[in-house]
């Protein structure tokens, strides 16, 4: 597959992606090519997944105006596999009724069922080298699946079938994390811009840049990328414990002392002395360990591979998984590659 990265902020380069857009401002590109993102997902394979009867929640949720609907409304309880009983699967039936109704679809991590979309945010996962997750929205006539909100991460727009209206009311806060929450209740701004995404268009909005969507005439279904970049204040959460090495981080806080302002100095002071000794790289060998166990790989021919390992010889030539994260050892030394 050609280089996704590229694909989706084309015409314009990634550096200018990088240079202009990111964690700055929203870059919409209108292309009025409605096949643009086949070869990543079609409405086909989004039709054969929501008509599936093995499902569960919270792989699909369903919402509407802001609200999610309670799953007792649309999955099942009970369900007999095999000599084991499972809740949760959902009921299509109920599940398109409530659609029919005006809520909306809500596919989570749809980089767990899609072959390509997955290959795909395993490209974007490697250029960020943090985790990229993928939600659809499958959204009826004329319907809105959540009032005016941010993102704690930032988000890549794909529109592959029908039209959306987005509203879009600029930053509230620039950059939040998951611990700085977005109070809409009562929420009245008008929009910055208003933007109608087609067939193949794109959208990247920052985190903590507020946004609605609405459906046209028709039902609309797009692609939402979220990139969960590592934060410095998250890079330096994984330095930090490396204090505990040192018994004068290990003492107690004295409290009991009453007003402490003075010893916090001298502890700070201390701080800026050891910072030296601490080990930084440990702090990205963490990130990249939880970027690595979190992100989805996608395998071909896995079984197919065991199946006839009896055939391999000395002669048999090999070929990598592409876009496998592997790590292989060699004479005691440990290297970490990605393909």
């Amino acid at each position: 597959m050609n280089n996704f990265f590229d694909t989706i902020v084309n015409p314009y380069t990634v550096d200018d992606f990088f240079n202009t857009y990111h964690e700055k401002d929203i870059l919409h590109i209108k292309r009025n090519d409605e096949h643009y993102y086949e070869s990543i997902l079609t409405p086909k394979e989004i039709s054969n997944y929501l008509e599936r009867q093995d499902v569960f929640y919270p792989s699909i949720r369903i919402v509407k105006n802001g609200k999610e609907i309670p799953n007792t409304e649309y999955t099942l309880k009970s369900t007999p596999i095999g000599h084991h009983r499972k809740d949760g699967i959902i009921n299509t039936d109920k599940a398109f009724a409530l659609f029919n109704n005006g809520a909306t679809f809500v596919v989570q991590a749809g980089q767990r069922y899609f072959n390509n979309l997955s290959h795909c945010c395993l490209q974007l996962s490697q250029k960020f080298n943090a985790p990229v997750q993928a939600n659809l929205y499958i959204t009826p006539n004329k319907s809105q699946g959540f009032n005016p909100h941010w993102d704690t991460h930032d988000v890549f727009v794909l529109q592959i079938s029908g039209t959306k209206t987005w509203h879009l009311y600029g930053f509230e806060k620039e950059l939040p994390t998951k611990n700085q929450t977005f109070v809409s209740k009562d929420y009245n701004k008008e929009p910055v811009q208003t933007i109608q995404l087609s067939p193949g268009d794109f959208l990247y909005v920052p985190r903590g840049y507020v946004h609605d969507a609405m459906a046209d005439d028709g039902i609309s279904s797009h692609i939402t990328i979220g990139i969960l970049s590592f934060t410095w204040a998250r890079y330096f959460n994984e330095i930090f414990p490396q204090l505990e090495e040192f018994k004068t981080f290990r003492e107690a806080v004295p409290f009991w002392k009453g007003d402490i302002s003075d010893l916090i100095k001298e502890k700070t002071e201390v701080l800026k002395q050891k910072l030296s000794e601490l080990n930084f790289d440990k702090g990205i060998e963490r990130l990249n360990k939880n970027h690595k166990t979190a992100q989805a790989q996608p395998l071909h021919n896995y079984f197919e591979s065991i199946r006839n390992i009896d055939k391999v010889t000395s002669e048999t030539k090999l070929r990598l998984n592409e876009g496998v994260i592997y790590t292989f050892v060699k004479k005691n030394r440990q290297t970490n590659c990605n393909y």
